[in-house]
């Protein structure tokens, strides 16, 4: 658990009720209870909610994104023409390009700023805000988990999707991807002392009262 705020807590309890036994001998204690506080103090906050929070904003903002329009510049990738030849001798050229008219129909790819890209069908693009909410998801859900690999993988996808399929120059494009960018590099896992050295202490000592407390005779 990495509730920092609620271990201080607990120490500062702790210390309370060993300053109010009035008892030089557990000086060393107190000692140690005062340094690990004083290490839980510096340790960096994150805000797991906040985090979350923006995630699910980013989550509804998706349907606003609008997508790239791919077909901007005419022209093919093959610069080769198409069309079919009307001359019999040329039947082997005529069945590829055939072949290739019907590839063509399932999966059309176009130049888009120098990087092959594959266009969406008509209404896949509803898939693809689906799967791009579940990622978000998923790193919403990597966050209380302390998962750093899951949760910047998922974002990962996010931008990579985005930038693919979106219209980059778009302004609400372009704020969502500031967002993701930021999201990406928020630590979600704090950095923790190993150990506290006031545990092993107050366990001893606990351990010392009991027998004490046992040893004592019982009043008849």
């Amino acid at each position: 658990d990495q509730d920092v705020t609620t271990a201080a807590a607990l120490l500062k309890s702790a210390d309370a009720s060993l300053a109010d036994m009035n008892d030089p001998s557990l000086i060393t204690a107190r000692r140690a209870i005062t340094d690990d506080i004083a290490s839980l103090s510096s340790v960096a906050q994150i805000d797991y909610d906040g985090i979350i929070l923006k995630l699910n904003q980013l989550s509804n903002q998706i349907d606003n994104l609008r997508l790239a329009d791919n077909d901007t510049d005419g022209s093919p990738m093959d610069s080769d023409s198409s069309e079919l030849s009307s001359s019999l001798s040329e039947w082997r050229v005529n069945l590829q390009k055939s072949w290739q008219n019907f590839m063509d129909s399932f999966i059309t790819i176009r130049r888009r700023d120098d990087t092959a890209v594959p266009l969406l069908a008509p209404n896949q693009d509803v898939y693809l805000r689906e799967n791009i909410r579940s990622r978000l998801l998923v790193a919403a859900q990597a966050v209380p988990r302390h998962q750093e690999e899951t949760y910047r993988q998922a974002l990962d996808n996010v931008s990579t999707w985005v930038r693919a399929y979106y219209d980059t120059d778009d302004a609400a494009t372009k704020a969502f991807l500031e967002e993701v960018d930021k999201l990406s590099q928020q630590n979600i896992t704090m950095d923790l002392p190993e150990t506290l050295g006031s545990q092993a202490i107050l366990e001893k000592l606990m351990q010392t009262r009991v027998r004490n407390l046992l040893a004592q005779p019982t009043v008849s």
